[in-house]
């Protein structure tokens, strides 16, 4: 069961630094999921150390899912650095280098090379030229599965761009399994925040408006929709049309006041 913290104190960071490894990984990322301050700086500065001396545990593995689906963007950092570190992934260029050829030489690996990528984009490693590696593998490899998971790794980039680039794939991919993850990572999923993902509203909109988009699209684009605006309104693409004529800047002003970690998540 997730365990219950009172806010970290000064005699629980000592406390803390005096454990293994493993457990100071799970603790600070149990108390960053429950929105600690004082613990996600704790974490922050204490993970780079864990690398090689934590281990996916049953424990860990509930909280790596926990903390990705966070309504605190701070805490879906902390689910990349986690996740790297349990992999051995140093936050550097070294490392982009390393999986880079990896994805390139061995095709069985290549999409968990594009998914520790993408988090070290995320992180500031190397943007640029992972941004396009990640792009490429969506647009243009054979393999569903490559471009999925590269599609899942783009949601760590965090830039408008890229969120345009997600609708492409969402609109475009012959394969429904990439077009869904797509659409949840454009809407609900990944880095970005509230005000960015409101942007994406009226292309949204003019897809649900289309009378050539498919049922199964249509359903998505819905979804999305609620998603992004947190509005319960009917599958009904006029009705939803005059709620942004009427609420969109209204509803973008709320998100432009949000402190810019706060987004839809689980807790």
């Amino acid at each position: 069961m997730p365990r219950v913290f009172s806010p970290l104190r000064d005699e629980d960071v000592e406390r803390v630094r005096a454990l293994p490894a493993q457990a100071q990984a799970e603790e600070l990322l149990e108390r960053a999921i429950g929105h600690d301050t004082r613990a996600l700086e704790l974490f922050d500065e204490l993970v780079d150390g864990w690398r090689g001396h934590i281990r996916m545990s049953d424990r860990m593995k509930q909280l790596e899912r926990r903390s990705e689906f966070s309504k605190d963007l701070r805490v879906r950092y902390a689910n990349a650095d986690i996740n790297l570190v349990l992999e051995g992934w140093q936050k550097n260029e070294h490392a982009a280098d390393l999986l880079i050829q990896r994805a390139l030489s061995d095709p069985r690996y290549r999409a968990w090379a594009v998914y520790y990528l993408g988090m070290l984009a995320g992180r500031g490693v190397d943007y640029e030229r992972i941004h396009g590696l990640l792009l490429n593998y969506a647009r243009n490899d054979k393999d569903p599965v490559v471009r999925q998971w590269a599609v899942e790794r783009m949601r760590f980039l965090g830039k408008d761009e890229v969120l345009d680039e997600l609708f492409t794939s969402f609109t475009e991919d012959p394969a429904n399994s990439v077009r869904d993850r797509a659409g949840c990572n454009m809407s609900d999923c990944g880095i970005f925040t509230r005000k960015q993902r409101m942007r994406m509203v009226p292309k949204l909109l003019d897809l649900a408006m289309n009378p050539r988009t498919t049922g199964p699209m249509r359903s998505w684009t819905f979804r999305a929709l609620q998603e992004i605006t947190d509005e319960s309104l009917p599958a009904d693409a006029l009705a939803w049309s005059r709620w942004y004529q009427e609420h969109g800047s209204e509803k973008s002003a709320e998100f432009e006041r949000s402190e810019w970690w706060q987004v839809r998540g689980d807790e």
